[in-house]
């Protein structure tokens, strides 16, 4: 508080105090306060809106795992679509070496595990988790592919349908396991390292 002096009074030993630079001093801490609120909300708006817009669509409606699969299946005489490496908009894209993006669904490759390319332990599993990344493309752009459900399980922890990829009777899983580029799936991740 300002101690103001003298104003407008006749008694000399009468102490005057200014409350109006403190209440001031509140009123500007307040702005403040409800400008940064405003610029927080603000920022979480935009965040919002980045990751609506990046945000895999696959249609208006939910749907049941039993409408997925002839969705997911590519058989022979169907057209194939094109792949390429995952941007910010994924419809129909490859992610890494075992998981992959098609029509708007992510799939993981299920009976099989590639080197990390997002958070490599190593560089040379990250060359080698490009090196996958790259041929699973390649594979996928060969031609027509089926993908199948395994097992009892329909997704894994992250949302990602577990399926194994099959072309002409063989899956491309195993053709990446004998590239060198992939491990068959134990269950549980073996270090790249």
């Amino acid at each position: 508080m300002a101690r103001k002096e003298g104003r407008g009074t006749k008694d000399d030993n009468v102490v005057r105090f200014d409350f109006r630079d403190k209440l001031k001093k509140q009123h500007d801490k307040r702005r403040r306060k409800e400008w940064m609120f405003g610029l927080g909300a603000f920022s979480i708006v935009v965040a919002g809106g980045m990751l609506a817009l990046s945000w895999p669509v696959s249609g208006l409606t939910s749907t049941a795992p039993s409408e997925l699969a002839p969705k997911l299946s590519l058989m022979a005489g169907s057209a194939s679509p094109r792949f390429e490496l995952c941007g910010v908009t994924r419809r129909t894209c490859v992610v890494d070496g075992d998981t992959f993006w098609l029509e708007g669904e992510k799939i993981r490759i299920a009976d099989i595990d590639t080197p990390e390319i997002g958070e490599p332990k190593c560089d040379s599993e990250y060359q080698l988790g490009m090196k996958a990344t790259y041929r699973l493309r390649d594979l996928l752009n060969e031609g027509t592919f089926e993908v199948r459900p395994i097992g009892n399980r329909d997704e894994d922890r992250f949302g990602r349908k577990l399926r194994v990829v099959v072309r002409g009777g063989q899956s491309l899983g195993d053709q990446l396991v004998r590239e060198g580029l992939a491990r068959t799936w134990t269950g549980r991740r073996e270090p790249w390292c």
